[in-house]
């Protein structure tokens, strides 16, 4: 919920976003679970195929908080699906900034790096995801996948 009108720390929490401080988060004081409740809807669109929609609330939610990785993770996604993949490349890049051990970020930076005919560091990522990812994660059998096919080029 947002916060009431007479809030008398509005203007130091707006002083810290200025400073760069703070987020959109902060001042308006948004929870993580308010969020993701949005961010679920996102999803939601997307998986509608109404891609724009979801593309405008991972944005809104990046803004709102880019200290999320999972907002980053999200609008890479997104931004890849709506045909932006240096818009995509950018995210994921913010995201394993702030995630370094994100193996399915690396995953999806790769898938954009491919696309854009980067083959030597889609496969720099694809190694670096090998190496984070647990045994039994059904991610792996995609890396290797990837992998493989990127090899026979």
């Amino acid at each position: 919920m947002p916060p009431p009108q007479n809030d008398q720390q509005l203007p130091a929490r707006l002083q810290k976003w200025a400073e760069g401080k703070a987020t959109l988060k902060d001042v308006r004081g948004y929870s993580d679970e308010e969020l993701y409740s949005i961010a679920r809807m996102g999803y939601f669109f997307f998986y509608q195929g109404k891609i724009e929609e979801a593309r405008t609330i991972f944005q809104g939610l990046y803004a709102v908080n880019p200290l999320d990785p999972y907002f980053a993770k999200a609008l890479g996604v997104v931004e890849m699906a709506a045909g932006n993949a240096a818009g995509a490349l950018a995210a994921y890049d913010v995201c394993l900034k702030l995630s370094p051990q994100d193996s399915a970020a690396y995953v999806g930076r790769a898938e954009v790096k491919v696309a854009q005919g980067q083959r030597g560091g889609a496969v720099d990522d694809l190694r670096r995801a090998a190496q984070l990812v647990d045994g039994d994660d059904p991610l792996k059998d995609k890396i290797g996948a990837l992998l493989q096919r990127l090899s026979r080029r």
